[in-house]
């Protein structure tokens, strides 16, 4: 199959694992350098029209168009995000005997000891989740039950890198029919700012996160942050 049916078969994806998403897109542009080096920018400005809001592929599209050797480098980050420690990382972690929750409302996150939420996308600003999140963040606030947040290989993403990412998630929430306003409050009840037209994923405050489990371990949410792999290339700053 040529690259570029490979990367619109990601694009056309829909509701999709990020990280499976990602390592698909990396080998399909490993083999586009190769035939089509010209064509790897607009490539990854195409994916990232389509799937705004999962951030492996941004961690993607920045760590190829950064590298001295493109194809090399998408080859790297595929191996990455197949080999993803996360799961079991977060597994290794989980106090014994801990009760953990990934759903549910108050009565339910009350008698919890944790709530686990996976993130698509982690940022400085927020972090991209499953619509659901809201009530169970919401949840977790009113009980007062710590939140840990799931974000594996090239989910966490840099300020410049997640302000690119909000304003594509924008774009595209303003033209869902079923969008909830990103306006200049856009936070409703949930602490959720807008949800993007494909997909069912929302832009969540994460002040209730207590800590991050990555592929490194278990670190404070500002730590993770601070620990972010992924470059800033101007190729993927500016938003049409």
């Amino acid at each position: 199959m040529h690259p570029i049916e490979r990367l619109r078969h990601v694009a056309r994806a829909g509701r999709a694992d990020p990280s499976e998403l990602a390592a698909e897109a990396a080998w399909a542009l490993a083999d586009l350098v190769e035939r089509e080096a010209p064509a790897l920018v607009p490539a990854c400005r195409r994916l990232l029209d389509r799937q705004p809001g999962c951030g492996p592929l941004w961690w993607l599209a920045a760590r190829v168009l950064s590298a001295g050797d493109p194809a090399r480098e998408a080859q790297r980050c595929a191996q990455d995000l197949e080999d993803d420690p996360t799961r079991i990382v977060m597994l290794d972690a989980l106090p014994r005997g801990a009760r953990a929750v990934r759903k549910g409302a108050v009565s339910e996150v009350s008698n919890a000891d944790l709530v686990l939420v996976t993130s698509e996308a982690l940022g400085p600003g927020g972090m991209v989740a499953d619509s659901s999140c809201g009530a169970l963040l919401d949840a977790a606030r009113t009980a007062e039950v710590p939140v840990w947040v799931e974000s594996g290989v090239g989910r966490v993403l840099p300020q410049r890198i997640w302000e690119a990412m909000c304003r594509r998630l924008g774009a595209s929430a303003t033209h869902g029919r079923n969008a909830v306003s990103s306006g200049s409050s856009g936070v409703d009840a949930h602490g959720v700012r807008f949800a993007p037209a494909r997909g069912h994923s929302g832009v969540f405050d994460h002040f209730v996160v207590e800590k991050v489990v990555g592929p490194t371990g278990v670190q404070p949410l500002a730590v993770a942050l601070a620990g972010c792999d992924c470059p800033e290339p101007p190729e993927l700053l500016v938003v049409p």
